[in-house]
């Protein structure tokens, strides 16, 4: 079953009519996750729940989208457009219908909101509202929910090639890195191999010394010195993404206060991993690692400030509700949901340490898909 295909059942599912994406400049990823290629263009996608879908591109990319969907062996109907004005007419008969989804978020503001669904300009939105004054509009965050939150075998087919591939690079690292060498240039070395894969599936965090500390840190021209360097970087070769943390250390005699840090990290990840089972609430994997942090001597609520996972897809922070101490119980993991496990320990203005792998939710236990060396790797 295609995604198409698998839209039109939820729709169904639903009785909603159908489901409308509007895309430019690559502004909604469900557009490049549906037709399998980018279409940069202003376009729009329709899935109908009666299976006459459409997609409107501009003539320019009208063949492209044409030929990526035959790929996939989606059958809808191709209707390119000249001029906004020809966009219009081609949209009105499509969009009067009794209730469509758009891709706007609600309650964004809330810990239930749905931001991941939030990506229609209100122009547009507005515009089409104009166009179809008797059309209930809706969110799609349900149908894009249940379309990307739970993987597919193939797409987990595809995870584990994409981890593999992410941790042999890694692995070169060593090989490398030289002090005087800038983190912009270790970013480039990374992103360059991955090229020949694939494409990054986010900017890489090249962050040495203190600049460990920040867990976003922006990749800068600042040179690698002696002491902690941690890499956080990912890959996407086909339709998955992989997500990976390593903190090496720089020089010969890493000091025992990160030692320290390491080993607990690296224990409460591996007691976290035990939690990251089907139907457990997604709190339980943070509140077990912040426990073991606490029993072993780290002030977690000062040193551990983000939460422990987000769900990894299409995108790297892809559609599932997030792994941490604070998010409420309703909150349920599903087999075959995909997770990253990091937790991280972090003294601002001194260095900070992030280990994270990513992990497949099962019924009995995690299928952990990488590795994070149990030790610091030294370089």
């Amino acid at each position: 079953m295609n995604k198409f295909e698998k839209a039109q059942q939820i729709l169904q599912s639903l009785n909603v009519d159908g489901w409308l994406i509007f895309c430019t400049e690559d502004n909604d990823i469900n557009s490049r996750y549906l037709l399998g290629v980018g279409s940069h263009a202003p376009h729009f996608i329709y899935i109908a729940s009666d299976g006459m879908h459409k997609v409107l591109p501009a003539v320019m990319e009208a063949n492209m989208v044409k030929n990526s969907l035959k790929k996939k062996g989606v059958d809808a109907e191709i209707i390119p457009f000249k001029t906004l004005g020809e966009l219009a007419e081609h949209l009105k008969p499509i969009i009067d219908k009794s209730k469509i989804a758009l891709n706007f978020g609600e309650n964004l503001l809330q810990v239930d909101g749905t931001g991941f669904a939030d990506y229609i300009p209100v122009g547009i939105y507005t515009a089409l509202q104009r166009l179809a004054p008797n059309t209930e509009f809706i969110s799609a965050a349900p149908i894009i929910y249940e379309l990307r939150s739970v993987k597919s075998s193939e797409q987990l087919d595809d995870l584990r090639n994409v981890c593999k591939a992410t941790m042999e690079i890694l692995e070169t690292i060593p090989d490398v890195v030289k002090v005087g060498m800038t983190e912009k240039e270790v970013m480039a070395n990374l992103e360059c191999k991955y090229l020949k894969l694939g494409k990054s599936s986010f900017p890489a965090i090249v962050a040495a010394g203190k600049n460990s500390a920040d867990p976003h840190h922006n990749s800068s021209p600042e040179k690698i010195k002696l002491g902690p360097l941690l890499i956080d970087t990912g890959l996407i070769i086909d339709e998955m993404c992989s997500d990976i943390t390593w903190t090496f250390w720089v020089g010969k005699n890493p000091p025992d206060d990160f030692i320290s840090a390491y080993n607990a990290l690296f224990d409460a990840k591996e007691i976290a991993n035990k939690y990251y089972v089907a139907n457990n609430p997604c709190n339980l994997p943070a509140k077990k690692c912040r426990e073991h942090l606490e029993k072993v001597g780290f002030d977690h609520e000062k040193l551990f400030f983000h939460g422990l996972g987000h769900s990894l897809g299409f995108e790297v922070h892809g559609v599932g509700p997030r792994i941490s101490w604070k998010v409420p119980d309703t909150d349920i993991l599903e087999e075959n949901m995909v997770y990253t496990n990091e937790p991280g320990l972090y003294w601002i203005g001194k260095w900070g340490i992030r280990l994270e792998d990513n992990v497949i939710i099962k019924k009995e236990k995690c299928e952990q898909v990488t590795e994070v060396p149990k030790e610091p790797i030294l370089i």
